[in-house]
């Protein structure tokens, strides 16, 4: 035989046998792996060859089986186990260090016996065992460990840290998510509560329809999102046996039952059933979820999660011609005739396209979009002739998710409104003129809902007009206001500087119609509010009709027609005047004197008078002689204020009232020809001071 046949077959052999050496050490410790464990209860762990854990403490036994990917728990339950308790255990077991040697010590002194907790770990090889006994003397909290690994056993104490993550309760290993599935598995959502039944049931691109006598109707986006939130919430603390829920199900009153059919065919419904009172939780509800082939499960869950499945039938019903939210919309097209409108998000705003591409502001977009979404009106079975379309386009998170939305459009009625109908369910639906706008092509209801934008160092002097008063306000050189009309009062800082900020900042609620002509919002106006800036001279606010969230308004020249919000319109038509009613200076004050209708007068102090000395009006009501109504004559309350140097000064309260939903009394200061408000709360602690005196 040749020699380099030997060679090489001697070679081959030396291979062969390093392989096999290799391969049958593969999982042993290497010298590097046993280093690095030298000062760790087990010389030798890996979580990854875990295949079996067994928990026993007393009476009680947990066992945990590795699936295809995860440790489930095989007993005392049938169930997926929690991976986070299940992953803070096994680090437990693969980081905890003795913090000495205890072989001295008893097993029966150390608490090692029968009821102690044991942990056995069950993998490829020897299994290992630990079992967890009584406190230890030091340090505080410490406690006795023994630990079995490859035929060896030693006794340990480990610190009160080491102990608390071993030491779980048994229940923390158990998922508390009682239901699995979300959103995309679910087909149908079956929900009855006494005689009353509710169905949903999801169809393509995640749109839920209800169920309305034989007829499939698009279901309500806010009630269908409570379901399915409350779905994503059941979760439990505190579980309960099955028998245990079924008993306490059959006792209640209350109950009702959620049946979920999913997508998948091969899987069965899924049965929920909850009342109001948990065992053992009365403040918390109860669910028992059953499915046939897996174990039931029960716990207690918040009220309000169980009360989400008390949705009425009628109230799942979608009011509206569209069942998106804002933020959803990618595009929003309008058609009627020759006529179209295409709207669609762009980065961070909106672009209008047409025969040239025009950038149209986020706010602007967004509003124009919303004015379409929360249309509502009066439900119509009657047919129409469509005169045009409206569609909105939807994003998603997927494919499957992403969609459209069409309504289509009548003609107008000679009264201005228009019928809708869904394409999707053939919902028929009225809306009056006001809200018809906003189905209408029309590009410029897009404009920016900044509608003023100006410093108060530019303007020059304003005058506000409303019926039967007139006032007009100067800017002075050095930045300080001047009221010129009405005559005879001094301006209310506070109240200028609302009104200038706010006209200064004027935005719009939204766009309602490019031309004021025929607008049911006009005629004569209510508001008139002329202002002259050093940048761009005279300019004329004019503010019309309320309507809903504001009032119809437009700016001079402009033929655009918005709606203001109630609370500008509240900062522009405030009466100016000072609301002091404090007519001395600041520490001029020298007596108060409080009397109830004939009553002897009583003198203020404490508190009471240092709220004198700040007495400042909640509004003004008008300007002008008292009026019957008010109850000044005679006052109710009658506060005679003395100044230093002799002074002197009366403040009238009168009867009390709601205005403007605020619980007020009517109040007037001798020589101020004006009717202010002050606020119940601090009338009733003036009439009980006075009425102390009798």
């Amino acid at each position: 035989m040749r020699r380099s046949t030997l060679v090489n077959g001697a070679l081959l052999a030396l291979a062969l046998a390093t392989f096999g050496v290799v391969w049958a050490t593969r999982d042993a410790p290497t010298s590097a792996d046993l280093a690095e464990r030298k000062d760790k209860l087990w010389p030798t762990f890996r979580r990854e060859d875990v295949r079996r854990l067994v928990l026993t403490k007393g009476s009680r036994r947990l066992e945990l089986e590795r699936g295809e990917d995860e440790l489930r728990i095989t007993k005392p339950w049938s169930e997926r186990a929690d991976v986070a308790t299940v992953q803070k255990l096994l680090s437990a077991l693969e980081l905890a260090s003795p913090l000495r040697p205890a072989e001295e010590v008893d097993p029966g002194r150390a608490g090692l016996g029968a009821e102690a907790l044991s942990i056995r770990v069950e993998g490829p090889k020897t299994p290992l065992q630990l079992w967890l006994g009584g406190p230890a003397p030091a340090p505080s909290g410490a406690r006795y460990a023994r630990v079995e690994a490859e035929g060896a056993a030693r006794v340990y104490v480990v610190s009160q840290g080491v102990a608390a993550e071993l030491d779980l309760p048994f229940d923390a290993f158990r998922e508390t998510r009682l239901l699995e599935q979300g959103r995309s598995e679910l087909a149908k959502v079956t929900i009855v509560s006494g005689a009353e039944r509710l169905e949903l049931e999801q169809r393509e691109h995640g749109a839920f329809f209800l169920r309305d006598g034989d007829a499939w109707r698009l279901a309500s986006r806010a009630a269908v999102e409570a379901i399915l939130t409350a779905l994503s919430r059941l979760a439990s603390e505190q579980m309960v046996e099955p028998e245990q829920a079924r008993a306490a199900l059959g006792l209640a009153r209350d109950s009702r039952e959620v049946k979920l059919e999913l997508f998948d065919k091969g899987a069965p419904p899924i049965t929920l059933r909850f009342a109001a009172s948990c065992p053992n939780a009365p403040e918390q509800a109860l669910v028992l979820r059953e499915q046939e082939g897996r174990g039931a499960r029960a716990g207690c869950i918040p009220a309000d999660v169980a009360s989400a499945f008390s949705v009425k039938p009628e109230d799942a019903r979608l009011a509206g011609p569209f069942s998106a939210r804002v933020d959803e919309v990618e595009e929003l097209r309008i058609t009627r005739g020759a006529e179209k409108l295409d709207l669609a998000r762009k980065d961070k705003a909106f672009v209008l396209r047409g025969a040239a591409l025009a950038d149209v502001p986020l706010d602007a977009g967004n509003e124009r979009i919303a004015s379409v979404l929360r249309a509502r009106g009066t439900p119509s079975a009657a047919p129409f002739e469509a005169a045009g379309e409206v569609v909105i386009q939807l994003s998603g998170a997927d494919a499957a998710t992403h969609r459209e939305e069409r309504v289509s459009v009548s003609k107008p009625s000679p009264d201005g409104g228009v019928c809708l109908r869904r394409l999707a369910d053939g919902v028929g639906l009225c809306v009056d003129a006001e809200t018809a706008r906003a189905f209408q092509p029309d590009a410029s209801l897009l404009r920016s809902l900044t509608v003023l934008r100006f410093a108060p160092s530019d303007l020059v002097g304003l005058s506000v007009q409303a019926p039967g008063l007139t006032q007009r306000l100067v800017r002075r050189g050095d930045g300080s206001y001047e009221l010129t009309e009405p005559k005879g009062f001094l301006h209310d800082g506070a109240l200028v500087a609302n009104l200038v900020q706010t006209l200064g900042s004027l935005s719009a609620s939204r766009w309602v119609a490019a031309s004021d002509e025929s607008h049911p919002g006009w005629g004569e106006p209510r508001l008139r509010v002329a202002f002259e800036l050093a940048s761009a001279g005279p300019r004329e606010l004019l503010v019309g009709a309320p309507t809903p969230g504001g009032y119809y308004a437009k700016l001079g020249g402009d033929p655009g027609v918005f709606v203001l919000p109630g609370s500008a319109f509240a900062d522009l038509s405030a009466i100016l005047v000072d609301r002091s009613l404090w007519p001395f200076g600041e520490s001029e004050l020298q007596r108060a004197e409080l009397k109830a209708g004939r009553g002897r007068a009583r003198t203020l102090s404490g508190p009471l008078l240092a709220s004198v000395a700040a007495l400042r009006a909640e509004q003004t009501v008008h300007l002008g002689p008292r009026r019957p109504s008010e109850g000044l004559e005679p006052p109710q309350l009658e506060l005679l204020l003395t100044a230093q140097g002799g002074k002197t000064a009366r403040l009238l309260i009168g009867s009390c009232d709601t205005l403007a939903d605020a619980s007020i009394c009517y109040a007037r200061l001798d020589g101020v020809d004006a009717t202010f408000t002050l606020s119940r709360r601090l009338v009733a602690e003036f009439r009980d001071f006075a009425e102390d005196a009798h």
